[in-house]
């Protein structure tokens, strides 16, 4: 019930109904005042969306104490008590993966083999160097040799990124950085392609590092463009040529090698977002493939139909999302608190909230089917097997999607 004043006129603004009290009996519209407040469209924004009036909170305790519990109202039909699934299940997820994008940047989730380094610390490890050298008249080399290698790298990511740039740069990138101006160096010397190419093989060899971009296995190698690939294609015999597929994939590795230019940490960085972003569309589509498992391991008791299924699935992800979530928060104020002692408390926390999410889905197949325990142990380890190997299909589908959609 809304806290905005009654109306005193006995007429329904909606319908123009006669009423007989707060409701119309037509529409259903209550009789309220028509002017609102800003506080009360924010008691409208929480209420439409949780029905903060405490069916929200009294859904979540039933949830998560009572696995099954709400399947098996719904299924009786004893809904208005509780939060309707479909809410639920869209509420729960949005802000799970709200909170998920904003703890996990995918520039966070790329391993480096060391800190990475911005243009203004290069030009700083400049100027130190440029100063030990300066104060010292009997330098061993190693730091001029070092200024040379910065410099270079500078001149480098000016070339490519602009004076102004503000991204860092890992060890490996400053290392191909590196390369890649020794090797502008012996074009604007004169060197010859064939001898340049017998420089940088060499150095691949010893150095050992991944050229060019990579999709599926399949790398761009030392093709530039897609015509010289294709070039190299068409000098070749007929049965030695890529297939349809691989040309495909080797065609937007090119391409992706262009756009980047060459940059492997940006280009991963844009792939874990989008397989990031992935995760709620594989969990959608995954929710009617589980509901369909369930429907056939039950399907000698006709009194649950395929809807059924899906409204106790709906519940188990809603669980799953919040049980997420409680992890995650617990895992970050672990990361930040001091205290050995409560360190150690919330990581046993966390533990205990991952063997509850383990054994929520056996709770809830017993307490909404009613069978047996040796019975619903066995399902619980089909349906669990079967799901994580359909969810793990699916992950590697929207993953090939991202690779070659970003």
């Amino acid at each position: 019930m809304s806290h905005l004043k009654e109306r005193k006129e006995k007429v329904c603004l909606n319908c123009k109904a006669d009423l007989v009290g707060r409701y119309c009996h037509v529409c259903g519209q209550e009789n309220l005042e028509p002017k609102e407040t800003v506080w009360h469209l924010v008691q409208h924004f929480f209420n439409d969306i949780t029905h903060f009036d405490g069916k929200f909170f009294e859904t979540v305790k039933y949830l998560m104490l009572k696995p099954g519990f709400l399947s098996k109202e719904y299924m009786a039909g004893r809904r208005m008590s509780y939060l309707n699934p479909i809410r639920m299940y869209v509420f729960t997820s949005a802000i799970f993966f709200i909170i998920l994008f904003s703890l996990k940047k995918p520039e966070d989730m790329i391993g480096s083999n060391a800190k990475p380094k911005s243009l203004s610390q290069l030009q700083a490890k400049r100027a130190d160097l440029a100063k030990a050298i300066s104060s010292r008249d009997d330098d061993d080399g190693d730091n001029s040799e070092a200024l040379r290698k910065v410099n270079v790298q500078l001149a480098v990511i000016r070339k490519i990124y602009g004076d102004s740039t503000k991204r860092t740069f890992s060890k490996s990138e400053l290392d191909e950085l590196t390369l890649q101006g020794y090797n502008d160096s012996l074009v604007a010397a004169g060197v010859s392609a064939e001898d340049r190419k017998r420089i940088e093989k060499y150095v691949k060899v010893i150095q050992n590092p991944e050229t060019g971009m990579e999709i599926m296995g399949v790398n761009t190698g030392d093709y530039k463009t897609a015509e010289e690939y294709d070039s190299a294609e068409q000098k070749l015999p007929e049965d030695m040529r890529d297939g349809w597929l691989k040309r495909r994939i080797v065609h937007r590795a090119i391409a992706l090698n262009e756009e980047y230019h060459a940059d492997k940490a940006r280009f991963k960085e844009h792939l874990i977002e989008n397989i990031m972003h992935s995760f709620p569309k594989i969990l959608f589509v995954s929710l009617p493939i589980f509901a369909m498992i369930l429907n056939i391991l039950y399907f000698r008791h006709k009194q649950y139909l395929y809807v059924d299924h899906g409204i106790f699935t709906i519940h188990l992800y809603c669980a799953t999302f919040i049980l997420l979530l409680v992890a995650m928060l617990l895992g970050q104020l672990e990361g930040v608190v001091a205290w050995g002692w409560l360190r150690t408390i919330l990581v046993l926390l966390i533990v205990a909230v991952c063997i509850y999410m383990l054994i929520y889905l056996y709770k809830a197949m017993r307490g909404f089917y009613q069978q047996r325990r040796a019975k619903t142990f066995v399902k619980y380890f089909i349906v669990f097997s079967v799901a994580t190997v359909i969810n793990i299909f699916l992950f590697f589908v929207f993953l090939i999607i991202s690779a070659v959609s970003i």
